[in-house]
Order: C-alpha cells, then structure tokens, then sequence
C-alpha cells in the first residue's frame, strides 16, 4: 500500500516526496497519518515536513525495525496483534521512542509544530492590526480624526494601555491626541519625547514607557507616546510600533498636505470675491464658505455695487464644477455682469449678454446666476435668473416669500435662451437674500425641503444687522458638519430714503 493513498489530506503528496527523498524515515508514515487529524489545517505544509525531519532525522539509511518492541508489546499498545511488517507496528516503534524519550502524549515533533502554527498566527495578527493602522491613516484627512483613529487601534490591539500624540510645530511639540484640556494650562513635552524627536530613534523609560517618532521620509513629524501599566515593552513590540508609527506619519503627512491645499484654495477664493460697498440707504451683508470636503477652487461668487443713478445691483452665481477652470469662468462672469450692469443694462439682458460671452468660450463649462436691482428712492426691484435659486423676501413683519416666478436657463447651454424678467415693490425694512445652491442642498433631502428650512430660518431670526444675520443663517443651516458644495449667500436690507425715516 502507498502512502498515497493511506494517507489523506493536502500533506499526502509532500510526505510522500520526504519519504522517497530520505528526508523523513519510512517507519514514521503510520504514526504521522495518527496524528494527521489533530494538526490545525491552516498550519502550512512545509512546516509540518520540515518539524518532522528534525525530530525524526539521524541516520536515515538505519534499519526502521532496530527498536521495534515485540508482539507482546505490540499488542499491549494496539490492543491487537500486528503482523510483521504491519504498518501499524512501525507506528508503534515511533511511538515507543516518543515515550521512552520522555515526551508522554506530547511528541518533540508536535511542539515543534505548534510552536511554528503559533509564530505563523502570531504573524497574521501583527499583518491585520498593521492593516487596521494603514486603514484608519488613510481614511481621514482630518490630522485630529486620524490620529485619534490610530491611537484607539493601538490601545484595542493592547500594544500600549495609554498613547498621546506630539506633533511638532513652529512653537515647538504640542500635544494632539488627545486633545488637551481648554481651561488647563498648556502641557510640555518631558525629556523623553524630546530625545525621541531630536534623535528620530525611540526612547525607553524604564520597561513599560516608549516613544517612538513619527517620521515621514526626511520628516519628523511628531512623536508616538506609549505607556503600559504591567507588561514590558519587548524586543517585537518596539519593532511593531515603529511599524505603527510609520504608518501614522504617512498619513499625518497627507493630512498637513490636504489641510494646506486648503488653505490655500480657500485664500484664492477669498481674494476673487469683491469689496462690498456702504451705502446709507442699504444694510449689506455677504458671507463665503467653501466645501470642507477635497481641495479645489469653487465657482461661487457674489457681487454688490452701486450705480450713479441711485440703483444698487445684487448678484450671486454659481459655475459648474471645481478647479482652476471654474475659478476662470467664474471671474470672468463676475467682472461681465458687474461691467454690464454698470452700462445700464438691466437685469435679464446682462444675464443674456454674459450667456453669449459663455458661449462664445465653447467651453465646457456653465453657470447658474441671479440679478436684482433695487431702487433706493422707490423699493421697487426688477430681478432676473438664468437655473438659480429664487430670491428670498422678507417683509417688515418677518413674513417670508420666495420670487419664485418664471427663469431662463443655465447660462451657456441653450443658443436660443430666453430670460424673462421681473418686478415689485418692497418696504422700507425688508430685506433680500440672494444665495447659491449649496445653502440648501442636501443628500438626504431635495431642494424644496431645503427652502422651506431656510424659510423657517429666516422667520425665527426677525430683525438685526445683516452682518448678524448671515453668521446665524450659516450656522443653522449648515452647523459644524461636513458640506460638500461652497456656499454663497448675499442678505440686503433696505431701509427706505431719509425722508421716509424722519417721518416713520
């Protein structure tokens, strides 16, 4: 009979190459097919073999019956008699030496593969918390989010019991995670953390405190505190927080890079947008907030200004998509608007002047805007909008209307665009409020809901300064959450001419 076909499993073929090649002795076949079926299936096969040729090595050409017990003894280890040459009974030679080497129950073989399985799963753990760490690192371009993520990981996964993060700065290292107290003085670094980033090695204190440094190529970005309570930090422990930390650092660096970008774009956006006039008989107010998720410049744009005939001009845009490309166009249809209206042309016709200046472009690009004039001897305002969001009213009373009337299309798109335009009279106290989609667009809801709680918003605030009412608009309808468009909104409150206000 081969060993083939006796033994069963993935390990048949390998074994049988042992045998042939004289790595593993013949007589050990019968007892390793015994014990086959208590081996954990994921221990690998090499392994298996290679345990089995050390513990079964010496001289493999020795004859594999020298120790073989007699029938008796045999028998009083089956429990039943074996002829010579009985599989069975070279199984139990094997399993004789295993005893009389003082291994009960426990072959040196056995251990040695056990102990191979426990470094092997030891292994797969150390790969999946590394994974769990370069997942929660690129995750979150919030640097806080982030580092918060990783410092939990290393607690749950038991490599430190406490973690607090330094990240270096201009001022020096301060402390990030976790974060530290408002009303508290501000903590330092101890010497520790200070040899850690100085030197970009880690540094021990005592067994059970480690600081390793966050570094990113040339960079040191921080240091990574650990502190254990009762286990010392062994020999493989610092090997895998250095492989933590790392890890953290790359994605510490693509946050810096992320935030910065920002920053920046944000900065360009902000010199784009105009200077709004004073005026004595109108209360101004405009407020920008660019989308908090990725790094491009937006197409919003807002624009207030006074002509010399006693009129004052609104406008709020909106261009397609993001980039540099965007903030061209955008600019573009600003200072075109701002240019047509100031010639005095009126509402619809300087949306159609800049629909053809658009199309002239043959870009790829579009835009959605409005236009509001105001008379500020009279209250009477004529608008205009090409694809925007209506206007919105707001009487003296605190009652709230939306020009929802008809509109033209986006600017750019159809050759054949029809703008029609709009009037009536406001009064003294009311106030207009132009804005951009972003303001009440949302995921979870569609954009009528978003009017009506920007309605609702508007009534709950009653009077007060524009410049009040914009951050208390902003702030209830977007809160401190993520948005995913720039948001424009322009609020005019007009207060009638002079005489109407001596005799009011």
């Amino acid at each position: 009979m081969s060993i083939e076909r006796e033994l069963s499993g993935p390990l048949s073929a390998e074994l049988a190459r042992a045998v042939r090649a004289g790595r593993l002795p013949a007589s050990a076949w019968a007892a390793v097919a015994e014990v086959l079926e208590s081996l954990d299936p994921g221990v690998p096969v090499g392994d298996v073999v290679a345990s089995l040729s050390d513990i079964t090595g010496g001289d493999v050409g020795d004859d594999p019956r020298a120790d073989l017990p007699d029938a008796a003894s045999d028998e009083s280890v089956h429990g039943s008699h074996c002829l010579p040459g009985d599989p069975r009974e070279n199984g139990a030679a094997f399993s004789s030496r295993a005893h009389a080497a003082g291994v009960e129950g426990d072959m040196p073989w056995q251990r040695g593969v056990r102990s191979r399985a426990s470094a092997w799963h030891a292994d797969i753990d150390r790969t999946t918390f590394l994974d769990e760490i370069s997942r929660a690192s690129a995750t979150s371009l919030n640097s806080a989010e982030m580092l918060a993520q990783v410092c939990a990981l290393v607690r749950s996964h038991r490599l430190a019991d406490r973690t607090a993060v330094w990240r270096a700065t201009d001022d020096g290292l301060r402390r990030t995670s976790p974060p530290p107290r408002d009303d508290g003085p501000a903590e330092r670094p101890d010497l520790t953390v200070q040899q850690a980033l100085i030197t970009r090695r880690s540094v021990r204190t005592g067994d059970r405190r480690l600081s390793v440094p966050l570094l990113a190529g040339r960079l040191v970005l921080g240091v990574l505190d650990l502190t254990r309570e009762r286990r010392e930090f062994t020999a493989d422990d610092i090997s895998l927080a250095h492989a933590v930390a790392g890890r953290a650092a790359l994605g510490l660096r693509n946050a810096y890079e992320y935030e910065r970008e920002h920053e920046l774009a944000q900065r360009l956006q902000y010199a784009m947008l105009p200077t709004l006039a004073s005026l004595d008989e109108v209360d101004i107010a405009a407020r920008y907030r660019s989308s908090t998720r990725g790094v491009h410049i937006g197409g919003d744009w807002y624009d207030a200004f006074a002509r010399s005939d006693g009129t004052v001009v609104l406008t709020v845009g909106d261009v397609t998509g993001h980039g540099l490309d965007a903030a061209v166009v955008m600019g573009q249809l600003q200072n075109a608007l701002r240019a047509y209206a100031l010639e005095g042309h009126g509402p619809a016709s300087s949306l159609r002047l800049v629909h053809e200046l658009l199309r002239e472009g043959r870009g790829s690009l579009y835009a959605t805007a409005v236009v509001v004039e105001m008379q500020l001897r009279t209250g009477v305002i004529r608008w205009a909008s090409a694809g925007h969001p209506p206007p919105l009213v707001q009487d003296p009373s605190g009652a709230v209307t939306y020009l929802d009337a008809e509109h033209g299309p986006m600017l750019g798109v159809d050759p054949r665009c029809r703008i029609p335009e709009h009037q009536r009279s406001l009064a003294p106290g009311s106030s207009v409020a132009l804005y951009t989609d972003g303001l009440i667009e949302r995921r979870t809801s569609d954009l009528d809901a978003g009017m009506a709680r920007l309605a609702r918003v508007f009534e709950r605030g009653g009077g007060g300064a524009p410049a009040e009412r914009t951050e208390t608009v902003l702030h209830e309808m977007l809160g401190g959450t993520d948005h995913d468009d720039d948001v424009c909104l322009l609020l005019c409150r007009w207060t009638g001419p002079a005489e109407l206000r001596r005799t009011g």
